[in-house]
């Protein structure tokens, strides 16, 4: 008798030791026993469960090897089987050793009993289920490094979402996200979550380089061949997602095919791995997943940026057929990186994320309370962000770090705002809300149906030619009511009687409104319009007009309590990550209706130097008084 070196139970792979010869444990020898029993009393017609002589010994040493085929096909396999012909003629016939003969024997009850399980078996409904929600098909059949079940959160699950939009309906997705995020993860279990869902899929599978996306390829591979509760869930009884070795088909960490296809003919593998720069030529595919192809070697010259623009135009885009889906996921490298120029590209739908929300108003050094304002804030705190920054900071990369962990890639010298220079404009000794004395008040409006609305609050000393901030208020857009109550506020609180007023579409209607004019005429309130296209980017009178005040300190920005400090803090944001490039931009915007609500009231103000400046006079006292009234009428030069 052979000598066992691994449990012969099906399904365990454990060693035997010390005096084990066939079974593990005695749970492995119930479970085998229990196996068998029940294919017998499922299928008792079928010849291979009629108890025969032949089943007696050893049924570990299962191999089919080159003659198995034979051996089944001609019906050899069925005789030994059954009794009615014994091993040593078997072995005779075929040409091999009895030993083989036995092996194959051992092989073939395997398959039988496998093939009746397979006649009756479908999808379980708890399978089912799983394949209806991915979240859920992800917590079931994935563990974490310390074994616990994957959490979702929930902006990955807005991932999946538009994930599977542009898989259905065949579009392009772009999503920037921070570094350390879980997006190469995510789209691996996605991947195994796809191939189970629609075995007859084509994946291409596109990294930085060809060993990228080997790695991440293999990662799949790796779940499918090893994950027995997803084999045992999606697989029919006997069979796995690896192909059976005679079929030809691939199975290795460049491309493989899963053996549960249900369409034959399919030229191209269930996924495919592919570096960037590499050739695709011939390569059909259903999903196109893209991930991390730019990173900082291949964006720091401005010739290699235009070969992945090249290869990216001339290879990898032309695999897109009208029922693709092409999904790109990085981190912003360069300001003119592939990314940016897929941002502008209208076809493409953009999801853009930052690992900490740059609109957050909390200060700093209290880094326990920023939970809400963080991306990720289960995996990613604050205090790792921070740390991050540091880091950056310590090698003078602080506009780097905004660039890869905010998605905010600015180009180098073309930044509006410098934050040193705003935090320079600070006031410790001011609050908010207070007014200096012989200044004038100027209010400008940002209104919104939707959004947010924004206004902002100066106070104008035209004496010392400075502008006070003195209050700012951002709140959820509600249109003309909204508007009227911010108009009634800053009456009552600051006597306010000058608002500048945006006037853009739907914001034309706020001045027209009945309820407003006959507030302000009843309390002296002017109205002013003002019209905003692209002069907000004009370098003389836009936005950007007032970083010279900025620079030489003209601008007074109140820092005493928290509340300033938050409204300061708010205001800092959007000026530093204020920028054309950003802004022209449909699908990637910061918010800037803070900043277009300070600027607005500048054209007014401009108007209030010159009315100071007319109102200069001279005062001439001559040095010497002796001079008298002269009759002269003729030129002395002549």
């Amino acid at each position: 008798m052979s000598q066992n070196v691994i449990c012969i139970a099906e399904g365990c792979r454990k060693k035997l030791t010390g005096r084990q010869r066939k079974f593990h444990s005695t749970t492995c020898q119930k479970r085998q026993f229990a196996r068998d029993k029940r294919h017998n009393t499922k299928a008792d017609i079928k010849p291979i469960n009629i108890e025969r002589k032949s089943d007696d010994g050893d049924y570990a040493s299962v191999r089919r090897g080159q003659y198995y085929q034979a051996f089944v096909s001609e019906g050899i396999a069925d005789q030994v089987a059954t009794g009615d012909m014994t091993v040593a003629d078997a072995a005779s016939l075929l040409g091999c050793t009895s030993a083989t003969v036995s092996r194959m024997l051992a092989a073939y009850k395997i398959d039988s009993r496998n093939s009746i399980a397979a006649e009756d078996w479908e999808l379980s409904e708890e399978a089912k289920d799983a394949l209806e929600n991915f979240a859920t098909f992800r917590q079931k059949y994935f563990r974490t490094e310390l074994g616990k079940q994957y959490d979702t959160a929930p902006f990955h699950t807005n991932w999946i979402n538009n994930i599977i939009d542009s898989i259905e309906n065949g579009k392009e997705l772009l999503i920037l996200s921070p570094p350390r995020h879980g997006k190469t993860e995510l789209l691996i279990h996605f991947a195994v979550y796809q191939i189970c869902k629609n075995p007859n899929t084509r994946i291409m599978w596109v990294g930085g380089n060809e060993d990228i996306a080997k790695n991440a390829l293999s990662a799949v591979l790796d779940v499918l061949d090893t994950n027995e509760e997803l084999r045992d869930a999606y697989c029919m009884p006997g069979t796995s997602f690896k192909p059976d070795n005679r079929s030809g088909k691939n199975w290795s960490q460049n491309q493989f095919t899963v053996g549960t296809r249900t369409v034959a003919g399919i030229k191209s593998p269930t996924m495919v791995a592919v570096g960037k720069g590499g050739k695709i030529l011939s390569r059909d595919c259903d999903i196109i997943i893209a991930d991390d192809i730019e990173d900082h070697s291949s964006t720091m010259q401005p010739a290699s940026r235009e070969n992945t623009r090249n290869w990216w135009t001339t290879t990898l885009s032309s695999r897109k057929e009208e029922h693709t889906a092409m999904i790109v996921i990085g981190s912003r490298q360069h300001y003119d990186d592939l990314y940016s120029h897929l941002v502008d590209n209208e076809s493409w739908k953009t999801l853009v994320e930052e690992a900490h929300d740059s609109g957050c108003t909390l200060p700093d050094w209290n880094e326990e309370e920023h939970v809400d304002c963080m991306l990720w804030a289960g995996k990613r705190t604050y205090k790792w962000l921070m740390d991050r920054k540091r880091a950056a900071e310590t090698t003078g990369g602080r506009a780097i770090f905004e660039m890869v962990y905010l998605n905010v890639a600015m180009p180098d010298g073309l930044s509006l705002f410098s934050r040193e220079e705003i935090e320079a404009c600070r006031n410790q000794k001011r609050d908010i809300g207070q007014v200096p004395p012989g200044t004038r008040l100027i209010a400008g409006l940002d209104p919104a149906s939707t959004g947010y609305q924004a206004a902002f609050l100066w106070a104008y000393d035209s004496a010392e030619n400075t502008l006070h901030m003195v209050d700012m208020n951002n709140s959820l857009g509600g249109g003309i009511p909204q508007a009227l109550d911010i108009i009634k506020e800053w009456w009552l609180k600051y006597n306010l009687s000058h608002w500048v007023i945006e006037e853009n579409g739907f914001q034309k209607a706020i001045r027209q409104d009945r309820s407003i004019r006959d507030f302000a005429s009843k309390h002296g309130v002017f109205l002013e319009g003002h019209e905003t296209f692209k002069n907000k980017f004009d370098p003389l009178y836009g936005v950007t007009a007032m970083r010279p005040m900025f620079q030489e300190k003209n601008i007074s920005l109140p820092y005493l309590s928290f509340e300033a400090q938050e409204k300061v803090n708010l205001y800092t944001s959007q000026l530093v990550y204020f920028s054309s490039a950003k802004n022209k931009s449909k699908t990637v915007g910061t918010k800037t209706d803070i900043v277009m609500a300070s600027w607005f009231p500048m054209r007014a103000i401009r108007r209030m130097q010159k009315e100071r400046f007319a109102e200069l006079g001279y005062d001439y006292n001559p040095s010497f008084t002796g001079y008298e009234t002269s009759n002269m009428d003729l030129d002395n030069w002549r």
